[in-house]
C-alpha cells in the first residue's frame, strides 16, 4: 500500500532538506596546492637570494636538483562549506574534509587569520635563516658562507602563508650557499616547520601535500616524523614512485639526501 504525503508536508520536507544541503557547515575543504622550487635562480622572483647588502665575496651556487616547497589549498576563512560542497569533496579522491576548528579559530575575522598566516610565514623565514647559517658554520667551516649574516639573505614567497615552509627554506639556503652538490640532481619535496634548535614540527594537510609532490615530479618527500600518524595505511595512500623520509631535525633531513633507503613512516610503525 502506498500513502502519499500531503502536498504541504512534501513542500516543507523539500525546503528542510534543501536548506540543510545549502546551510554553512563547520568544515573546510583541503586539496593539493602548488609545488614551488625554492632553488630556481632563473625565475624573475627568486625564492632565496642574496640581499643588496651582502658582501661581494658571497655567491650563490646554482643547484642541478629541485627542492619543492609544498602548499595546500584550503577554504577561505571568510567562506563556509555547504552540504552540497561536502558531498562533492568526499567524491573527489584528492580532496579532504576537515573540521574548521583545526585551522581557524571561531570568532576570528578572515583578515586576522590572513595576518596570522603571513606573520607565521615571515617568522619561519627568520628562523630558517638562523638555523641554516648555524648548520653551515658547524659543517662547512672552510666555506665563505660562514661569514654570512641573516640580513644578507632574502626569502620571497608570494600568496603563501603559515610556518610549514621552514624546513624547505633552511635546506634551500644550505644548498645554494655551498659548492657541494647536496641534492645530486634529485627532485625532492619538503614540508615541515623548524624551530631555532633545528627541530622539525608537524604540519597540516600532509596527505594532500604528498599528492602535490607527485604532480611536481618529486621522487622523495621529507615529512615531519610527527605526521607519520596521518599517513597510516588506513588514512592515506602514498602514490607509487615516491619515497617518504620521516625526519625530526634538520640534521636528519640533510642525512636523508645521502641515504639510499632513508627511514620512512613504515619504519616507525605508521
Amino acid at each position: 500500500m502506498t500513502v502519499r504525503l500531503p502536498r504541504t508536508t512534501s513542500l516543507v520536507l523539500a525546503i528542510f532538506f534543501g536548506t540543510a544541503f545549502l546551510a554553512p557547515l563547520p568544515f573546510v575543504v583541503l586539496m593539493p596546492g602548488n609545488a614551488q622550487n625554492v632553488l630556481d635562480q632563473s625565475a624573475k622572483e627568486k625564492t632565496i637570494a642574496l640581499s643588496k647588502s651582502a658582501p661581494a665575496s658571497l655567491q650563490i651556487y646554482p643547484s642541478d636538483g629541485n627542492l619543492y616547497l609544498l602548499s595546500i589549498l584550503i577554504t577561505n576563512p571568510s567562506a563556509y562549506v555547504t552540504g552540497v560542497e561536502l558531498i562533492y569533496s568526499w567524491m573527489k579522491s584528492e580532496n579532504a574534509v576537515m573540521p574548521r576548528s583545526l585551522f581557524y579559530k571561531d570568532g576570528r575575522s578572515a583578515e586576522a587569520e590572513k595576518a596570522i598566516a603571513k606573520t607565521e610565514m615571515v617568522d619561519s623565514q627568520v628562523v630558517a635563516k638562523s638555523v641554516a647559517l648555524e648548520y653551515l658554520k658547524a659543517n662547512y667551516s672552510q666555506s665563505s658562507a660562514v661569514v654570512i649574516k641573516p640580513s644578507d639573505l632574502e626569502i620571497s614567497l608570494a600568496k603563501t602563508g603559515g610556518p610549514s615552509g621552514g624546513l624547505a627554506f633552511a635546506i634551500g639556503i644550505i644548498e645554494l650557499l655551498t659548492s657541494e652538490n647536496i641534492l645530486q640532481g634529485k627532485s625532492v619535496a619538503v614540508t615541515g616547520t623548524i624551530d631555532s634548535a633545528g627541530k622539525v614540527g608537524s604540519i597540516g594537510g600532509v596527505a594532500e601535500k604528498i599528492l602535490a609532490a607527485k604532480k611536481a615530479g618529486a621522487t622523495l618527500i621529507l615529512v615531519p616524523e610527527a605526521n607519520c600518524k596521518d599517513l597510516a595505511p588506513n588514512l592515506a595512500t602514498i602514490p607509487s614512485g615516491i619515497k617518504i623520509a620521516a625526519v625530526s631535525s634538520l640534521k636528519e633531513a640533510m642525512a636523508a639526501f645521502n641515504s639510499e633507503d632513508p627511514r620512512g613512516c613504515a619504519n616507525l610503525g605508521a
